[in-house]
């Protein structure tokens, strides 16, 4: 199955490169000086290319940021979309790596990106609907696998905690993001591990 994605990455015309290498350079000074402080030429100029270059790929400014945080924001929802489709997979076991997952995102890639996209959202109603929509499809999903694993768990109750499950994966951002102190008394991966025995307390409980 990989070598299908490498010969159409060897396909990939000068343009789609230099468009890849916009966004990567783009998403990299996000999470060092913030949204605010990047301009067209700033990014121009530390990709090396002209501003009318840039701008043939992204005219404006906006454009350019709606294009990376809906790359970030496909990135993980093709994650998610590929534990929905294993086989064999034990509901339980699969909704525990769906929020696995999750929290695993949230260690690993930057909260200054992630925080920033949130932001971005609100002020694009395109890009805040299509979150939203995939908020409600995961939610659905978690619900979904909770009535497999708890029969006896009403209908709002596993809507509940469902949600209670994203808001909790979501607002990891805010306390275990890669930008932020360590818990005292949760180093090292104490806060992702103590949040996912939260989400497994939910489940079973």
């Amino acid at each position: 199955m990989a070598r299908p994605q490498a010969l159409g990455s060897e396909r990939e015309t000068k343009g789609e490169r230099t468009r890849k290498r916009i966004m990567a350079e783009a998403r990299a000074m996000i999470d060092e000086v913030g949204i605010e402080a990047i301009s067209q030429e700033a990014v121009a100029r530390r990709v090396g290319i002209t501003q009318s270059a840039l701008r043939h790929h992204f005219p404006t400014r906006e454009g350019m940021f709606d294009a990376i945080f809906d790359r970030v924001f496909s990135g993980f929802y093709r994650s998610a979309e590929q534990i929905l489709l294993e086989p064999d997979l034990e509901p339980r076991h699969r909704l525990l790596k769906l929020c696995a997952l999750h929290l695993g995102y949230v260690v690993r890639e930057s909260d200054r990106v992630a925080l920033g996209s949130f932001a971005h959202y609100l002020y694009n109603p395109d890009l805040l609907a299509r979150q939203s929509s995939w908020y409600q499809w995961i939610v659905g999903h978690y619900t979904a696998l909770l009535g497999v694993i708890r029969p006896d768990m009403d209908e709002a109750t596993r809507q509940g905690r469902s949600l209670a499950i994203l808001t909790m994966s979501i607002g990891a951002w805010i306390t275990i993001g890669r930008s932020r102190p360590q818990w005292t008394v949760l180093a090292g991966s104490g806060a992702h591990d103590a949040l996912l025995a939260a989400i497994e307390h939910l489940i079973d409980t």
